[in-house]
């Protein structure tokens, strides 16, 4: 019978135990289905030797007996599959090990609350959020995205304080605009704690109680690889929490939660708005930094409480034929998909001038010899299917699909009529920073009379807010963003459409997004978002909008698809609205 064994020295990890030879077999399993091979790995492009994201790990006991061992986050996952399986086992596994010393009911819990006085009054949601949160030692919450976690955080952190005796707090975020924009909230619910930041610009305070830094920062402080190795640094800490966990990089989870000083930490808990899919690496990860699910807030049922605005979908299907013009775009950027980069001296790859770039295709590169002679003996229609065939087989065809699709002139087409009939702001979504530029000079040209915007991972913190605060002020503006940066963390409070111009198919992603368009005001209680695709013959992005349609309908978002071809001047412009 496996045993599942905890130290109540040290509460990181949890101790898996086979007791026989029927046991080491079972284990075999159960480490396949902890330590995954990313997908990536998986492809035929990838040139190295597949490895394991490794969250089920071993050392030799005595008698030369593997013991595995995992975060104690984990410890659900490894109950749950043993009991899909319907193996024994025994565990050591309690209400002690589960649960804090937490004890008010949630009426007790309101009114002890509510003594404090708060500058901004928490919603019942969140009240009884916080109050579960402080029942479990580990625990990882999917709240939605504008469910306002920091205010929850806040609650859980001062109540941890006086109730369960936690001294010093440690909160890890992604960015360093989240580590500012916590402080500030945590100010403004009403003065309580002593707050320092950790990023590459932030300052120690010595008597903090409470602390935010970003990943990057604290895994320098933890890793000894890194200058800045100083494991002293998380002495005292005695409440963890990770907000926006679904970003959180493995190995650097690994690295922080390994220090020895969070052997005696009393709350680890954290929240996402996006839970990955189940028995996935980031499902893994989650759960190994914060534990078990223990609550789900979702958007909808916000929006249905009267929370949040109510997105209305539509997504434009841009139905691509056969032409010469589509032909000579598509060559044109598979030959460069193809083709090999061309070295300096120096063996890096050379650039082009910067009057002959184009988007992606920023780099010299020289066309394979098979390519050439292929180009010289094939018809073009020939040639074209091979370069496809070429594609298909080095797994590029959805590159090349994004790659034509920035030259598209019906999807710009299709952008001009969409955003001039919206007469009010609008931030439209890419993830190219070359068409993220392109097209803010394009709409300047095309609305002179319009206030337009970018922000990109190269605007800086103080000009991200500065562009959010002249939104605020205006409303007929338009802002191109970056999903990475502007889909997270951002709170924009006068928006009421939103374009999505370049596909993926991240889940996360598409929540995400979404979710900056949800704050709820007097003025909206709904908003629109046009999500475009580029429907080619060869269906790479008409996949993904079929991925998204699925996360539509399991939101529950209204949402229709309109098919439209590449001439589509006829178009009523009103359908837009």
């Amino acid at each position: 019978m496996i045993k599942i064994a905890i130290n109540p020295n040290d509460k990181r990890y949890i101790f898996i135990i086979p007791q026989d030879d029927v046991d080491k077999v079972r284990m075999v399993e159960l480490e396949k289905h902890m330590n995954k091979i990313p997908q990536y790995m998986l492809l035929p492009t990838f040139n190295g030797v597949p490895e394991p994201q490794v969250f089920l790990e071993k050392f030799k006991g005595q008698s030369d007996v593997w013991i595995y061992y995992c975060s104690a986050g984990l410890w659900r996952e490894v109950v749950l599959f043993l009991q899909g399986k319907g193996w024994a086992f025994d565990s050591q596994i309690n209400s002690e090990f589960k649960y804090t010393q937490f004890n008010m009911t949630k009426e007790q819990f309101k009114e002890y609350v509510a003594g404090w006085n708060l500058n901004l009054n928490p919603y019942d949601y969140q009240l009884e959020a916080a109050w579960l949160i402080l029942k479990f030692n580990l625990s990882l919450s999917e709240l939605a995205t504008r469910a306002g976690k920091t205010l929850i955080f806040y609650i859980v952190s001062r109540a941890a304080k006086e109730l369960l005796g936690v001294t010093k707090i440690l909160m890890i975020v992604p960015s360093v605009h989240l580590v500012k924009q916590g402080v500030k909230d945590l100010q403004e619910y009403k003065d309580f704690f002593s707050t320092e930041q950790i990023w590459a610009g932030g300052e120690e305070v010595s008597m903090a109680d409470l602390t935010i830094g970003t990943f990057q920062s604290l895994v320098r402080r933890a890793d000894p690889r890194y200058k800045s190795y100083d494991p002293d640094f998380f002495n005292g800490y005695d409440m963890v929490c990770v907000d926006e966990a679904h970003k959180a990089p493995c190995k650097s989870i690994k690295c922080i939660l390994a220090v020895e000083a969070f052997k005696h930490v009393k709350l680890r808990f954290g929240f996402t708005g996006t839970l990955p899919k189940p028995n996935t690496i980031e499902w893994l990860a989650c759960q190994a930094v914060l534990g078990p699910k223990i609550q789900e807030i979702s958007s909808r049922q916000l929006i249905e409480d009267g929370f949040l605005a109510d997105p209305i979908i539509k997504q434009f299907r841009i139905l691509y034929t056969p032409s010469p013009e589509l032909q000579t775009v598509t060559t044109k950027c598979a030959e460069y998909l193809l083709s090999n980069y061309i070295k300096d001296k120096n063996g890096n790859n050379t650039l082009r001038p910067m009057e002959e770039r184009e988007f992606t295709m920023v780099h010299t590169k020289q066309l394979p010899t098979a390519l050439k002679s292929s180009r010289q003996l094939l018809e073009d229609h020939e040639y074209d299917t091979y370069l496809k065939d070429m594609l298909s087989k080095s797994s590029k065809t959805l590159n090349l699909e994004q790659m034509v699709a920035m030259f598209s002139a019906p999807r710009l087409a299709l952008m001009d009529r969409l955003v001039g009939n919206l007469h009010k702001n609008v931030i439209i979504f890419a993830h190219n920073v070359e068409y993220i530029k392109f097209l803010e000079q394009h709409f300047k040209a095309q609305f002179p009379d319009r206030k337009v915007y970018k922000i990109t991972g190269a605007t800086n913190l103080k000009k991200r807010q500065a562009i959010i605060d002249k939104m605020l002020e205006s409303d007929d503006c338009i802002l191109l963003g970056g999903y990475g940066v502007v889909g997270t963390g951002l709170t924009f409070k006068n928006v009421d459409y939103g374009v999505f111009a370049q596909s993926f198919k991240a889940d996360t992603i598409t929540r995400q997004s979404l979710g900056r368009l949800m704050l709820r005001t007097k003025e909206k209680s709904e908003f629109y978002l046009y999500d475009i695709i580029d429907e080619f013959p060869t269906k790479k992005l008409h996949n993904q909008a079929l991925e998204k349609v699925k996360i539509y309908k399991a939101e529950g978002h209204k949402h229709e698809i309109v098919k439209i071809t590449e001439i589509y001047r006829a178009l009523d412009p009103n359908q837009y609205k």
